[in-house]
């Protein structure tokens, strides 16, 4: 399951989502003979952008497309210090084609085993609610927010031509995705953005960077953050012609933070209904990325950004906490392997997969707590398992590791406070009192008895009648088992629900085999 990478475009971006294939096209349409690269002086360039704006004007859309990208390889080459070695292509397209063709990319790149296993994720994690298709949820959003995207493998760029009245866009709808037929300078913004893709691709080969990671999610969200705040910055920057080295990284972080309250109300209705791990993980890459990408430019500028596709960041927690890459001493995540459970969890239960939470979506799993931000940045690794029964019953072995053993515990609090009252809670280290834990498991086993009593699943939390708030998911969302713990183990914590008794004490029996190393992202 891809958790993290839900990633299209809330501003004007690439497609990244599932294992963040950068826009795959599937229409068919095969990429143009390169060409040999124009080289336009900057005068020249602000030829071709007023001849684009006239061509506009009078409704030839295409032709004036075409100036507009003559124009930006000069300008993005300008800006970045760096040439393509090819020319780009780009493609307008209504939203409606634009959205048929997403959905194609989506039935191509994933099979049933696949969408269960993301649904089931988020459904174990408390991430959404019962009753949401995590497949429907995408596709909506997809057809619904995307601005365009730059696709790798046939080396075109496409953008949307909206359907609709045209009219002059403020700024937050610019920012956001306004929707006129055909706003000039809403196209030139999302062609320095998506330009920058380009460029970035033919120099690094995003691709092939992407599939050294695919099957870490935490990863492929970090190495996204890179990407996209790397073009939202070029972006920027060419909006307000600014030296990024004399950017504020905390200036820009106050003011993105300010703009998410109002992202809510200026998305589309999906967006707007979304559980939050989907409207979060939708602007993490484009604003937390371009923090990112001015911390990393400090004094440096372009050529450090340039760099840190040479070592690209492990972690989410690097992308919050830009010293932690940095640094003298990069901070590098643990990779948290867990033992072989099949000795452990048999038939009827069948494994699923797993994958890394990681600290940004950590945070938005427990955001609803007082202190969730201060409970997940003591993250160091992550690794989770799902299993499923024939009845949807859903089973969920989860083991973090964090800095030091008050990180532990402090996660481990807010986390049994995340899942009050079903998780019944086991927080003192290995070798807390036997009594203690059997009473525990006693009253596990009384819950259940209860429920039985009142006819009710013995499996289920009292929430199975779905609520409306989208943004409290964890109290409807998933099917759990007789007994669910919470155990401390020094600097980790083990969580197991959704299984019975005897299952749990056979998981903790091998849970101490887990190993930990550190995470680098592969060479090959």
């Amino acid at each position: 399951m891809r958790l993290n990478a839900i990633c299209s475009l809330v501003l004007c971006s690439a497609l990244v989502f599932g294992h963040a294939m950068f826009g795959r096209a599937v229409s068919g349409q095969e990429a143009a003979p390169s060409k040999k690269v124009p080289q336009p002086t900057q005068a020249e360039a602000t030829q071709l952008v007023s001849d684009g704006d006239r061509l506009a004007d009078q409704g030839d859309y295409g032709a004036a497309l075409e100036k507009y990208t003559q124009a930006y390889h000069a300008f993005v080459s300008r800006i970045r210090g760096q040439k393509f070695t090819h020319q780009v292509f780009p493609n307008l397209l209504t939203r409606a084609q634009l959205g048929k063709e997403m959905l194609l990319m989506m039935d191509r790149e994933y099979d049933a085993s696949e969408w269960l296993l993301m649904d089931s994720s988020y459904k174990a994690l408390g991430l959404i609610p019962q009753e949401i298709s995590s497949k429907d949820l995408m596709a909506k959003l997809l057809t619904e927010e995307v601005a365009g995207f730059y696709d790798p493998d046939q080396k075109r760029m496409v953008l949307i031509r909206e359907d609709g009245p045209a009219k002059e866009p403020g700024f937050f709808e610019r920012l956001l995705g306004s929707k006129p037929t055909f706003d000039k300078e809403e196209q030139k913004t999302t062609l320095a953005h998506e330009m920058t893709h380009a460029l970035q691709d033919q120099l690094y080969d995003l691709k092939k960077l992407q599939k050294r990671i695919e099957k870490d999610d935490d990863m492929v969200m970090a190495f996204s953050a890179l990407v996209e705040g790397d073009a939202t910055l070029l972006m920027f920057a060419e909006m307000g012609d600014e030296d990024i080295t004399q950017m504020d990284p905390e200036a820009i972080r106050a003011t993105f933070s300010i703009m998410s309250f109002m992202l809510p109300v200026a998305g589309g209705s999906t967006y707007r209904k979304a559980p939050a791990i989907f409207r979060d993980s939708l602007i993490f890459p484009y604003f937390q990325g371009m923090v990112f990408a001015i911390s990393v430019a400090g004094k440096q500028g372009w050529p450090a950004v340039h760099a840190a596709y040479s070592s690209p960041p492990t972690s989410t927690e690097q992308i919050l906490h830009p010293d932690k890459y940095t640094g003298s001493t990069p901070d590098q995540p643990q990779r948290v392997v867990l033992p072989d459970l099949t000795s452990a969890i048999s038939a009827p239960w069948e494994h699923l997969g797993g994958n890394c939470l990681g600290e940004f979506q950590t945070n938005i799993m427990l955001k609803r707590q007082r202190t969730a931000r201060r409970a997940s940045e003591g993250w160091d690794g992550d690794r989770y398992e799902v299993y499923r029964q024939a009845d949807g019953r859903l089973g969920l072995v989860y083991v973090s590791v964090w800095d030091s053993p008050e990180d532990a515990a402090e996660f481990a609090k807010c986390y049994q406070q995340y899942r009050q009252p079903e998780t019944i809670s086991q927080t003192s280290n290995k070798g807390q009192d036997e009594e203690e834990a059997q009473d525990a498991a006693k009253v596990a086993d009384k819950k259940v008895a209860d429920k039985a009593a009142k006819n009710e699943n013995p499996s289920s939390t009292k929430a199975d009648s779905p609520k409306d708030n989208a943004d409290d998911p964890a109290a409807g969302s998933v099917v759990l088992g007789a007994k669910n713990i919470v155990r401390l183990d020094g600097d980790r914590v083990w969580v197991i629900e959704g299984f019975h008794a005897e299952t749990v004490a056979a998981i903790e029996a091998l849970l101490p085999q887990t190993k930990c190393q550190p995470k680098l992202f592969p060479t090959e």
